[in-house]
C-alpha cells in the first residue's frame, strides 16, 4: 500500500513539473468527481473529452479557456476533468500513461481511449480535428 501512494506522489510531482508550473488566479475547472452523471443512455453514449491538468499552471488555464470559449463542444462529447491536484483524480494520470499537460485524450463512454492530442496547447482548430476524426 505505501508503494502505491509513493508512485501516486511521484505522479503527481512529475506531471506538476511537465508543463503546467507557474501560477495565475485564474479559477480552476470543476474536477472529474464534481462532473455530473450523464442525464440519460442516450448522454452515457457520447464520447467524452478527458482533460488531464494542473489548475495552477498556466498552459493548463489557458487549454481551460479555450475549450470553455468553444460553444458547441458540450454537445459533442462530455468534457471530463482530471487535476493533478485532486488526489481521486491521480489514478487516471497512471491509467492513460500521462507524462506531460495540458493533455486532451478522447474516450468513448466506457473510457476507452480512441485519439489523443500531442501534450501541449490545442487551439480550437485542433480540439475540432481531434473530435471529428
Amino acid at each position: 500500500m505505501p508503494r502505491a501512494i509513493l508512485s501516486a506522489v511521484l505522479l503527481a510531482a512529475a506531471v506538476a513539473i511537465a508543463g503546467c508550473s507557474g501560477s495565475s488566479a485564474a479559477p480552476p475547472a470543476p474536477s472529474a468527481a464534481a462532473q455530473a452523471a450523464p442525464a440519460s443512455a442516450h448522454a452515457a453514449a457520447r464520447p467524452r473529452l478527458v482533460f488531464f491538468m494542473n489548475p495552477s499552471g498556466r498552459p493548463c488555464q489557458m487549454q481551460d479557456a479555450i475549450l470553455r470559449a468553444m460553444p458547441d463542444l458540450p454537445s459533442r462529447a462530455d468534457v471530463v476533468y482530471y487535476k493533478t491536484t485532486e488526489p481521486a483524480d491521480l489514478p487516471r494520470f497512471e491509467q492513460y500513461g500521462v507524462r506531460s499537460l495540458p493533455l486532451l485524450v478522447l474516450t468513448d463512454a466506457n473510457g476507452v481511449e480512441l485519439r489523443r492530442a500531442t501534450p501541449g496547447i490545442q487551439a480550437d482548430p485542433q480540439v475540432r480535428q481531434l473530435l471529428a476524426q
